[in-house]
């Protein structure tokens, strides 16, 4: 298995996924963040399995809620870099 590091914008991107969904609700804010973290535990075992967007970047999308999750692998350590609502840009 591979190490999984998020960057401090990755942990800003999930507070803030949280807090929005919160403010409606903070059990499915808990069950989104989890969807998401369970999508990204994925990369552990298979970070080459997605294909690349840009330069060394790569995206893998959360089905269910549609996050996208740009990330870069790196001497097996897979760097989560940014998580956004997948209709919006990186």
């Amino acid at each position: 298995m591979f190490k999984v590091k998020y960057t401090k914008s990755a942990e800003n991107d999930l507070f803030e996924i949280y807090n929005y969904i919160a403010e409606d609700n903070d059990f499915i804010a808990s069950k989104v963040i989890m969807k998401i973290k369970y999508t990204i535990n994925i990369l552990s075992v298979f970070p080459l399995s997605w294909k690349i967007i840009e330069n060394n970047y790569r995206a893998i999308i959360e089905s269910k809620h549609n996050y996208k999750i740009v990330y870069e692998f790196s001497k097996n350590t897979v760097y989560i870099i940014s998580i956004f609502k997948y209709k919006n840009l990186w």
